[in-house]
């Protein structure tokens, strides 16, 4: 691929880039970030991407051809610009950035108060989910340590199963006293609140209990002549020491959302900066169009307001361009659904009034773009009214549902689903199904599983249904997939697109069972881009899932089984229920596994 086909296989236009300062995001085919950059002006610097590939070095030819968008973020000068381009690289970690070894977000450690039974864990990430947050910690070890000290001081679980009293067995946490267990039957509730709470002080920097029993216990240790135990007691004893002194609070009030806007004849732009930690971490682009657009941009901003943070975390203040009308109304509503008090005005000056004119100014350049996807659109419901057209369908088909398996000799099945909307692929609703009903190589039935999970749920929320569903695959799967939708009730336009000649099957009956187009056709285009998203998205899925199988199994238990002999029995027999079936003489033929292993291993297996 030529750097020139490069530039007109983008999605982006290089025509729209502003020569101001600002930040560059270069986006996959996937929508994942693989660069951030900062530039004095945008127009150079990102055009010197697409210059002669004699001109770059071999890491940047690899990059151009792997763009296929481009996001950018305008701001005041260069220096902003570079402080931005570290925060976007800390969060999204392209590929293609260098980057500092040391250079890591620090943890925190979350307590999920809001759930029954709640947990207590290191996360990287910091969300608005109502649960309670400590940190970042930058000395991993000591949380760590202290997160261990409180396993064995409070029994709080761990695990991530779902709890059920009585309905699974406690797992080795238990019996190791390192957890209450509150899957089993007769759990004190308010009992396990206690002591999550007293966790949580204790998090707050009241440590002054514990120290004092870890000291009684390290004494108690070294008279008894257990030195070693007395070490490990003195070494909890520093950490949590070190996490008293070191303590971040998470008071959350460097958090902001700052939203700015800008309208024309058919739409308000909004845009809208994420501040945590009084660092700029993201942004969004949005649109209000319809009545909303018709208002005045107050009106048109505390509508925006009111539709954003129904199902949005919200911070503790939010920076806004104009005044809202009904705003002590909104204030409170906002205070009422986050649970505390939220600040919601329009800064007037200092660095907030900067942060409000940056968003303004990209609110203006989206309104600018927004002019320039006519075309983009244009040729997407080209090739839509095209495929109307081939497959007779009774209306345009804006929402179509592409559909694949991936699996591996039928183990770690994974059936997918893409979304696309006005021949745009809409991300956030693509769906994974780990298949559960199939057993074996049966990529028909899996099929059949897959659509009939997705069209039932569609059923029972009363959700509408797509246009076009497209399977990628033959006869065999488009079969399968059309026999789950008659057994609900349903008649929806539906075809299969086959890999090897991209014939297109259809389930009507006759001599139109088979529709052949030409290369150049945009339906056809539109269609191989949905095959080839569903199975991107199969095989990605898959590939976690797998990898998922290979971190946690049922192997984890036995003694003599680690890691590497782990991944040999599962890349040797496929899976644990295959294991299970195998003999003593078929597992101690792997190298590395003698007779003696292999029968305690199908002794742990229940055979």
């Amino acid at each position: 691929m030529t750097n020139s086909q490069n530039v007109s296989d983008m999605k982006f236009d290089l025509k729209t880039l502003p020569a101001l300062p600002g930040v560059y995001l270069m986006k996959d085919n996937s929508g994942d970030v693989i660069y951030v950059g900062k530039a004095k002006s945008l127009d150079k610097r990102v055009r010197q991407y697409f210059q002669s590939k004699r001109n770059l070095p071999p890491r940047t030819v690899t990059l151009v051809n792997h763009i296929d968008d481009i996001e950018y973020i305008v701001t005041d000068s260069e220096i902003d610009a570079l402080v931005l381009e570290a925060n976007l690289i800390k969060k999204y970690r392209p590929r293609y950035n260098v980057r500092l070894k040391d250079d890591k977000r620090y943890p925190y450690v979350k307590v999920t108060v809001n759930s029954a039974f709640p947990r207590i864990f290191l996360t990287r990430r910091r969300l608005m989910d109502g649960a309670i947050y400590f940190g970042p910690y930058t000395n991993v070890k000591a949380i760590r340590t202290t997160l261990d000290l409180i396993s064995r001081a409070y029994m709080l679980r761990q695990c991530k199963k779902r709890i059920e009293p009585g309905k699974t067995r406690p797992c080795l946490n238990y019996h190791i006293k390192r957890c209450m267990a509150p899957c089993r039957v007769g759990i004190d509730k308010e009992e396990y609140r206690r002591r999550v709470m007293e966790a949580i002080r204790f998090l707050k920097g009241d440590t002054s209990g514990i120290l004092k029993l870890l000291e009684k216990k390290m004494r108690s240790l070294a008279e008894a002549q257990e030195y070693e135990a007395a070490a490990e007691v003195r070494d909890q004893i520093d950490s949590v020491k070190y996490l008293s002194e070191h303590q971040i609070a998470s008071s959350g009030t460097d958090d902001r959302d700052v939203i700015a806007a800008v309208a024309d004849e058919k739409a308000v732009y909004i845009q809208i900066f994420y501040v945590r930690h009084g660092s700029m971490v993201g942004k969004a682009d949005l649109t209000l169009i319809g009545a909303e657009a018709s208002e005045s941009i107050e009106e048109s901003m505390a509508q925006f307001v009111k539709q954003y943070y129904q199902d949005s975390p919200i911070p503790p203040e939010v920076l806004v361009q104009y005044e809202l009308p009904e705003k002590d109304l909104i204030v409170r509503w906002l205070c009422q659904r986050s649970g505390r008090d939220v600040k919601v005005h329009v800064p007037l000056r200092g660095e907030k009034k900067k942060l409000i004119e940056m968003a303004a100014r990209n609110a203006e350049m989206s309104r600018r773009m927004a002019k320039l996807k006519p075309a983009r659109s244009e040729a997407a419901m080209e090739a839509l009214g095209d495929l109307q057209k081939v497959l007779s369908l009774d209306a345009l088909p804006l929402h179509i549902e592409g559909f694949d398996i991936s699996n591996i000799s039928g183990t770690n099945a994974v059936g997918s689903m893409v979304y696309f909307e006005n021949g745009r692929p809409a991300n956030s609703k693509y769906r994974q199904h780990n298949i559960r009903t199939v057993k074996g190589i049966d990529d028909f039935a899996m099929m059949a599983e897959t659509v009939h999970r997705r069209y039932s749920r569609l059923l029972k929320n009363n959700e509408p249904m797509p246009d076009l569903i497209l399977i990628d695959g033959g006869p065999g799967q488009v079969g399968a997939a059309k026999s789950s939708l008659d057994s609900l009730g349903l008649d929806i336009p539906m075809i299969g697109l086959a890999k090897r000649f991209e014939h297109i099957i259809t389930t009507k009956k006759g001599p139109e069972e088979v529709i052949i187009l030409p290369h150049t056709s945009p339906a056809l285009k539109l269609l191989m881009q949905i095959r080839d998203e569903a199975h991107r998205f199969a095989v990605s899925s898959h590939r976690r899932r797998r990898s998922a199988s290979l971190t946690h199994s049922e192997l984890d238990p036995i003694p003599g089984v680690g890691p590497n002999r782990k991944r040999l029995l599962l890349e040797s027999f496929g899976s644990v229920d295959k294991i299970r079936s195998a003999s003593v003489d078929e597992i101690s033929g792997l190298d590395g596994i003698s007779r003696q292993l292999a029968q305690r291993i199908l002794d742990h297996l229940g055979k």
